[in-house]
């Protein structure tokens, strides 16, 4: 069935009158590739919340800024939006399911909104979910401040979980992301040029993290929650405040449950969402712990880099 109410606005298309504080989504704060896609999925199973895909809604001021910002690199492979995990929570949420026809619609529902900003579509999204609260990833999201200035001004009860990931682990999955993605093609300065990012990405979050009460700043290591998955998931759903009984946590452990844990529809150009790994295999399995902090392969001098990059390890968990 179509979803056709809409919040109160005094044209189809006009922007709605925002509040706020209305809502307090949920935003997992993780460079790329932290194993976002899987926990932020088994988090959102949870039968109070609701994980979404990437929406990368605050990467730009309007959503029309958005879609143009697609590379020609994707056009020329089929891709149809700079944020197909937008696309595809539209189709599922705002007409009902994902289809051929719900997908084009949807592009078609965010092309007639272009002048939106992101935080004007996500509270459309989020007043479709209600009461569930959403859960939502976008690496890009703590990429630059600008970024993170738009998220955080335009949700002021926001709940942040800072997910993280061994940076020496966290580089090799970047460097081997891009050489599936974009074979014969290499990234310059490596692997001192990702680990620079990883760290500006921390630093990032640490110093918003120091700004936000306990109640809305949780840290947590990828790894152990994989690893040691129902007591980490039980202390998250403890820190929100949702049910931590056994049905719920095992909820939480069946992320392929999700309708965005498969690829999208076939031809439409929207398929992704989420990391491609995910996609193919969306059942967690247990993953490599690293016990030392040594430079990575390929590492070329760089003493004050290494030594900012094992001084945050150390204050995220890593020995």
């Amino acid at each position: 069935m179509v979803r056709c109410w809409r919040l109160k606005s005094t044209s189809q298309n006009e922007a709605p009158t925002r509040d706020p504080a209305r809502f307090s989504p949920i935003f997992v704060l993780a460079s790329a590739r932290s194993y976002s896609s899987v926990v932020t999925t088994m988090i959102g199973q949870h039968p109070a919340l609701a994980g979404l895909p990437e929406l990368k809604l605050f990467c730009y001021g309007t959503l029309g800024e958005l879609d143009a910002s697609l590379p020609q690199y994707w056009i020329e492979r089929g891709m149809k939006h700079r944020s197909p995990g937008l696309v595809r929570t539209v189709a599922q949420f705002e007409f009902g399911y994902q289809t051929s026809e719900t997908i084009a619609s949807a592009q078609a529902w965010l092309k007639q909104r272009s002048h939106w900003a992101g935080a004007d579509a996500f509270d459309v999204i989020m007043e479709r979910l209600a009461p569930r609260i959403a859960v939502e990833k976008s690496p890009e999201n703590v990429e630059s401040d600008a970024t993170l200035e738009r998220l955080t001004s335009a949700y002021p009860r926001a709940r942040y979980l800072h997910l993280t990931r061994h940076p020496v682990t966290t580089q090799r999955s970047v460097q081997e992301h891009w050489n599936r993605t974009i074979p014969g093609h290499e990234m310059p300065g490596q692997p001192m040029s990702l680990m620079c990012s990883w760290v500006d990405t921390q630093c990032r979050i640490l110093r918003l993290a120091a700004t936000l009460p306990q109640d809305r700043y949780m840290r947590v290591r990828a790894e152990d929650v994989l690893n040691d998955t129902c007591p980490r998931l039980r202390s998250i759903a403890a820190w929100l405040g949702i049910r931590t009984d056994a049905d719920a946590i095992e909820a939480m452990t069946h992320p392929e449950y999700s309708p965005f844990a498969s690829f999208g529809i076939e031809g439409t150009g929207i398929i992704s969402g989420h990391d491609p790994n995910f996609l193919r295999d969306p059942i967690p399995h247990p993953v490599e712990v690293l016990h030392t902090l040594d430079p990575p392969q390929g590492w070329v001098e760089n003493a004050s880099l290494w030594d900012m990059t094992v001084d945050i390890a150390h204050r995220l968990g890593y020995p």
